[in-house]
């Protein structure tokens, strides 16, 4: 007899149903415990604890070496040297002893950064600073990092700041402010790119610019930046031997901390935490000139002065190996989280010892400071921008588009070559049930909680059919209070047996810590990526957690007429446990659900939540092969854009001749594809 499987999965709704009454009691009496802030907690420790710098000057060499190399391969890091500059000036600012050119260049093939160009009166060679600014409005041009680029450029460094990929004028749109974490700078990771390998690859470019000054010594370079400035400072000075002094401000911590706290996007190095620690990367400058600045009063876990010692110490003990001992310092400034004249003194006073070899290294006077109207450092003024300054939105179209050309052209692999590719990509582990607990029943509801052998625990609910063994398993998104009590009722009255449970990071899973981290931030900003620092995307853990739902169901209830459906972003965890298993002919009923990872508009972007970027899957393939490997029966309605643009009628035709076409490419077993809904 063939088994059916129903399995309902939704994700995150347009409209929420909390509040609303439901039929489901809670599995766990009390207050539920923060399993997923407990579990990446205790991973995070022990990936930690795991990192040790070598002892040695030659194991170290051989260390740094390869971790460099992994480090580019995990960031995409795309670094061309070669790359014309193209420097284009579109206007200047007369300072005093000073001038700023506003200028752009080219960072990408026909990819322009912006920035201002900060010269000091004179002929030099002068020694130059890449200056980094963080999150902070107006970018390059915020008071903050005209401060430290006057400190600089007064006492006689040419400084270049550089707008960050998607900050500063380099957002969606020309002159308003925008965020470039988030989704939108999360869905650089589908297309195999990273928003910090592309903001170091721009800083590298920027070295570039700044060697090929004639008035500029580019054997005398440094770098420094606060916040997320700082961050970037740091992988710049790891990564680039050029930099011949940096210093990152209140931005150095451990990678453990920034575990459930408050981080960016462009601080995330995916799988970064399963291979080193933030000393390791500090250890990388070495033996060139580093001071770390930190605040008393810092409100980030991740930045405090406390998880900065901890990283400096390690890197200390090398530096002290390498016989450079006197080339790491730190400071803790008064104040909080900031680039002050304090930290100015500091910056000003190392500088001067390591890039003009004046004075002791400690903190000098720093010359008076007076900002420049923003508009006066614009690039492009009045938001006449050059179409080259590519934005995200329109680099992860033109990117996703060359892949998606390219997969069509290929000639795919066989199904199991693909299956194989796709748990490497996702560092997929199938769970197993380590014990399952039965608990009392609460209405017409058994309870029993499922405990797994990655220490998770998830709550499921469940009732007996009718008559048979036809059984519905329902999984949302956002937990299972977030199933409409109508559809429960309905099945219900049908005749089926149901279970209920909660992925991981929902429902009694939840973690209501990300929650408060998260914000305004769309859902599982936090704990995605908390996540993938340990090489752990939410649709692997989605995806792993429904396969082992789905064979309880068979194994512990003895289901044998079962389908599947799935709502929303939570239907991409399905397809990738379809994809990834061998299973028995069902049919699979996707609703309202991510149709491709292509990005089409920045309008929308979060439509659905953080839990679906997967770094590098549409290098791999898109949704449409996923499904194409199902083997199942397909039934769409209301297949989306990314961006949550339902598809036409001609779009909903073409991408069932797609997933049809793709099934016989690649060997798989028949598939039929259905749409019940389709706008014209």
């Amino acid at each position: 007899m063939k088994t059916f499987v129903w399995v309902i999965l939704a994700g995150q709704l347009p409209f929420s149903t909390h509040g609303q009454d439901s039929p489901l009691p809670h599995v766990f009496e009390g207050e539920p415990a923060d399993y997923p802030a407990m579990q990446l907690r205790l991973d995070a420790a022990k990936a930690a604890q795991r990192q040790q710098l070598p002892r040695t000057a030659a194991d170290w060499k051989v260390h740094a070496s390869r971790l460099k190399s992994r480090i580019a391969e995990d960031l995409a890091l795309s670094y061309q040297p070669d790359l014309p500059l193209d420097i284009r000036e579109t206007g200047t600012v007369q300072g005093d002893g000073f001038t700023v050119r506003n200028i752009s260049f080219q960072t990408q093939p026909g990819v322009l950064a912006t920035a201002n160009l900060y010269v000091p009166s004179g002929n030099g060679p002068f020694p130059a600073v890449v200056i980094t600014h963080g999150h902070w409005p107006d970018g390059r041009r915020a008071p903050l990092f005209q401060a430290v680029a006057q400190t600089l450029v007064r006492s006689g460094y040419v400084c270049l700041n550089i707008d960050a990929w998607g900050a500063g004028e380099r957002g969606t749109l020309p002159g308003q402010q925008e965020y470039h974490g988030a989704n939108l700078g999360a869905s650089l990771m589908n297309v195999g790119h990273t928003l910090m390998g592309l903001q170091l690859a721009d800083n590298m470019r920027g070295i570039d610019l700044l060697a090929s000054l004639p008035y500029v010594d580019s054997t005398r370079i440094g770098a420094t930046g606060a916040s997320g400035g700082g961050n970037q400072t740091m992988w710049l000075a790891a990564m680039d031997d050029r930099v011949k002094a940096a210093m990152p401000v209140v931005s150095v911590g451990t990678f453990q901390s920034y575990i459930m706290n408050s981080n960016c996007i462009c601080e995330l190095l995916p799988t970064g935490l399963t291979y080193t620690e933030e000393a390791g990367i500090l250890a990388l400058v070495a033996p060139r000139a580093l001071k770390i600045i930190s605040a008393v009063e810092e409100k980030n876990p991740s930045f405090m002065p406390q998880q900065m010692l901890i990283s400096y110490r390690q890197v200390k003990s090398l530096y002290r190996m390498l016989g450079a001992a006197d080339h790491i310092a730190y400071h803790i400034a008064a104040g909080g989280h900031d680039y002050s004249a304090e930290m100015r003194e500091h910056l000003l006073g190392w500088f001067d010892l390591y890039l003009k070899g004046e004075g002791t290294g400690a903190p000098k006077e720093t010359p008076a400071v007076v900002p420049i109207e923003v508009s006066l450092l614009a690039t492009y003024p009045e938001g006449k921008r050059d179409d080259a300054v590519a934005t995200t939105e329109r680099f992860c179209q033109q990117e996703g588009q060359r892949l998606k050309a390219g997969e069509a052209d290929a000639q795919l692999p066989r199904l199991a070559v693909l299956r194989e590719a796709l748990r490497q990509l996702l560092h997929f582990r199938p769970l197993t049930a380590t014990r399952v607990t039965d608990y009392s029943p609460k209405e017409e509801w058994q309870r029993m909680a499922v405990e797994t052998d990655a220490g998770g625990i998830i709550p499921v609910l469940y009732t007996r059919p009718k008559e048979g063994n036809r059984y519905t398993l329902l999984l949302h998104g956002s937990g299972k209070d977030s199933i409409p009590p109508m559809r429960i009722q309905q099945l219900l009255d049908e005749g089926y047996g149901v279970m209920v449970a909660d992925l991981w990071g929902t429902g009694e899973q939840g973690s209501d810590e990300a929650q408060r981290v998260d914000g305004a931030l769309p859902p599982f900003h936090t704990l995605a990526r908390s996540a993938l620092w340990l090489g752990k995307p939410i649709m692997a853990t989605w995806a792993a957690e429904t396969q082992l739902l789905l064979q309880l169901c068979i194994d512990q209830l003895g289901a044998t007429d079962v389908h599947i459906e799935a709502y929303r972003d939570a239907a991409l965890a399905a397809s990738y446990a379809l994809a990834l298993s061998e299973v028995p002919r069902v049919e699979f009923r996707l609703t309202d659900f991510p149709s491709s990872y292509l990005f089409d508009s920045r309008e929308g972007i979060e439509y659905y939540s953080m839990a679906v970027h997967v770094p590098r899957i549409l290098q791999w393939g898109d949704v449409p092969l996923l499904l194409a490997m199902s083997g199942t029966k397909l039934i769409l309605d209301g297949a989306k854009t990314l961006s949550g643009r339902p598809l036409n009628r001609s779009e909903c035709l073409n991408y069932q001749q797609e997933i049809e076409n793709i099934a016989v490419r690649i060997g798989g077993p028949p598939i039929t594809v259905q749409f019940t809904d389709i706008t014209q």
